[in-house]
């Protein structure tokens, strides 16, 4: 049975797990096996991923932020700055327990692409990796920032007339047009 072509086939990806904690290595590499990942490597430091990286392609990259001597926005920051390298632009999700704004914020303009919360659900996980692989945001290469561009695309209203929600948008703006919550109710009952 050949998967339908909206699920998302990973059976020829190439996917590397970085995490300190054996016991959050093999986790996540129980997941992504069981999400079928073709190859799957792991290590347990970012001094070993950094000897992966330079030599082997990877589609994917999971990085724990919190590691011993080299954390993993150290790692994300290497693998951005090292331009001719094979995963100079590969995607990669750091995972961490705590996810406050300016983690995730620092995440972001290591050059990271997700920041996914442990513990790790991993139907979150999925919908990460399919979110990755799916997204066309383009790659951007600068003096101060290499990474997928970090601006989300609202396309401007296109000249052959107005917004096609502009409806919609007026009703809602309109403050006369709100609804008790009774009227509300009565288009569930």
């Amino acid at each position: 049975m050949s998967p339908s072509p909206s699920r998302l086939d990973l059976r020829k990806a190439k996917a590397l797990v970085v995490d300190d904690n054996m016991q959050s290595l093999e986790l996540l590499s129980q997941v992504l096996m069981g999400f079928r990942v073709g190859q799957l490597k792991s290590c347990r430091s970012a001094e070993e991923a950094r000897d992966m990286i330079a030599g082997e392609r990877f589609d994917l990259i999971l990085i724990d932020f919190d590691m011993p001597v080299d954390d993993g926005m150290t790692l994300v920051r290497h693998i951005r700055a090292q331009a001719r390298q094979p995963n100079y632009t590969a995607p990669i999700m750091i995972l961490h327990g705590h996810t406050p704004v300016e983690m995730v914020i620092q995440a972001r303009d290591a050059g990271a692409n997700m920041v996914v919360r442990k513990p790790i659900a991993p139907s979150i996980l999925l919908s990460r990796i399919e979110w990755m692989a799916r997204n066309d945001r383009d790659f951007v290469a600068a003096d101060t920032y290499s990474g997928p561009d970090r601006r989300f695309r609202n396309a401007p209203i296109p000249d052959e007339g107005e917004e096609r929600r502009a409806d919609a948008i007026a009703l809602v703006a309109d403050p006369t047009r709100a609804m008790s919550q009774d009227e509300i109710s009565s288009l569930f009952g």
